[in-house]
Order: C-alpha cells, then sequence, then structure tokens
C-alpha cells in the first residue's frame, strides 16, 4: 500500500542521488517527506512497472507520480522557503526543463560516481 505522504523515490547506486536524499532530509522540516531507492523492496511492489524503467528520479506528491524535472519540482515543493518557491519554474515547458534533467541524467555517475546513502532514521525510509 501507498502511503498518502510525499515519497521521494531516488537511484540507490548514484552518488549525486543519494547527496540529494541526504540534503532533502536536512531541508525537510515538516519530516514529512518519506524516501526509497528504486531497487527497494518497496518499489518494486509499489512503484508502476512504467516508471520503474524510467531513468529519473521519481516523486510521488501524495496522489501522483512525478518523473525528471516535474519530481524535483514537486519535491521541491514539499520543502520550506526558499526551496518551495522553485516549483514556479513549471511555468518553463516540461520539454525544455527535462533537456538539462536528462543530460544531467545520462552523465551523473561519470560526474559524480557510485556509492551509497548515508543512514536515515527507519520511520523515514520505505524498505
Amino acid at each position: 500500500m501507498i502511503p498518502s505522504a510525499p515519497i521521494l523515490v531516488y537511484d540507490g547506486p548514484c552518488t549525486l542521488c543519494n547527496r540529494t536524499v541526504q540534503w532533502v532530509f536536512d531541508k525537510d522540516a515538516s519530516e514529512r517527506i518519506l524516501f526509497t531507492s528504486l531497487q527497494s523492496n518497496w518499489a518494486q511492489v509499489n512503484v508502476p512497472q512504467s516508471l520503474r524503467t524510467i531513468d529519473s528520479v521519481l516523486f510521488f506528491d501524495g496522489t501522483q507520480w512525478h518523473i525528471k524535472s516535474d519530481a524535483v519540482l514537486y519535491l521541491l515543493r514539499e520543502l520550506p522557503r526558499p526551496w518551495h518557491s522553485f516549483f514556479k519554474l513549471r511555468i518553463i515547458p516540461g520539454v525544455l526543463r527535462n533537456v538539462g534533467y536528462d543530460l544531467l541524467a545520462r552523465f551523473r555517475y561519470r560526474l559524480f560516481g557510485t556509492g551509497h546513502c548515508a543512514l536515515l532514521p527507519k520511520e523515514r525510509v520505505l524498505e
């Protein structure tokens, strides 16, 4: 069952993704956002198959799934000021936003390497 809380699904072996998870965890003053890697048992059962094959961060806002730059913007909307203000960038067409996203996603392992996430409290992790 999928909780109604916001959920960030990230690529577990990706160092950039893991640093982003730690950054979001530190900024999430409300402590509402849950985290899981795409490789987790939870993601394999609960994330729709069509989304598990996309090379993208995934974000569940409590009602629907978002991918690529939309996932990033919906995630930022959940954080306190000034971060939630970046949601206004949705005015830029997704096709344009995703060009930059896709480029970074394609080269993230070469640029940042691979590694594992710092431990998060169990109550915030979906395994």
